[in-house]
């Protein structure tokens, strides 16, 4: 007998999702209402910041914003800030999601309010195709992936493999 192809053995994860709309996550993920869920997919949406410093400003009052939805809800024990960086000002590409945010989250959360959650914060600007994403963010938000603490990727490092393999590679 041969073993089930990942596509084959895969189980849909109820996940709460929150902030920003993320245009590439379909609008159908969000849990249902009193459903179970240890998963949050908060969406951070850039794209339309005109400066550097209204992204930087953006973002800092979406993780304040998130620290006060985590206080609402103390089941969760994944997180997954899902980022869309700017796109609108001349040096637009040369921003980057910071490499240590998520441990900053985790850390925020983990001192400020004894909090220890898993924290990934994946960068979905170049996402387009919205159904591997909703795979890739099942598969981070679910019971099933391993022992990790905070990870910060972008698109392109889960687009051709599970986020597992992703996150195995970067602890590395």
């Amino acid at each position: 007998m041969t073993d089930p192809s990942p596509e084959e053995s895969f189980v849909p994860t109820p996940f709460l999702v929150r902030g920003d709309p993320v245009t590439a996550v379909p609008p159908d993920t969000d849990a249902p209402e009193g459903a179970p869920s240890r998963g949050l997919l908060w969406g951070v949406d850039l794209a339309d910041c005109a400066t550097r410093r209204a992204a930087r400003d953006r973002w800092h009052r979406s993780v304040h914003g998130l620290k006060r939805e985590l206080d609402r809800l103390p089941g969760i024990r994944r997180l997954c800030v899902a980022c869309r960086r700017p796109t609108r000002f001349p040096q637009s590409m040369l921003v980057q999601v910071p490499s240590d945010a998520a441990s900053r989250i985790h850390t925020d959360l983990e001192r400020d309010r004894a909090r220890y959650l898993q924290v990934l914060v994946l960068d979905i600007t170049d996402c387009a195709a919205p159904v591997t994403l909703q795979r890739r963010l099942e598969e981070a938000l679910g019971s099933r992936s391993g022992a990790w603490t905070d990870v910060t990727l972008a698109w392109r490092d889960i687009e051709g493999c599970g986020f597992t393999e992703a996150w195995a590679g970067d602890a590395l």
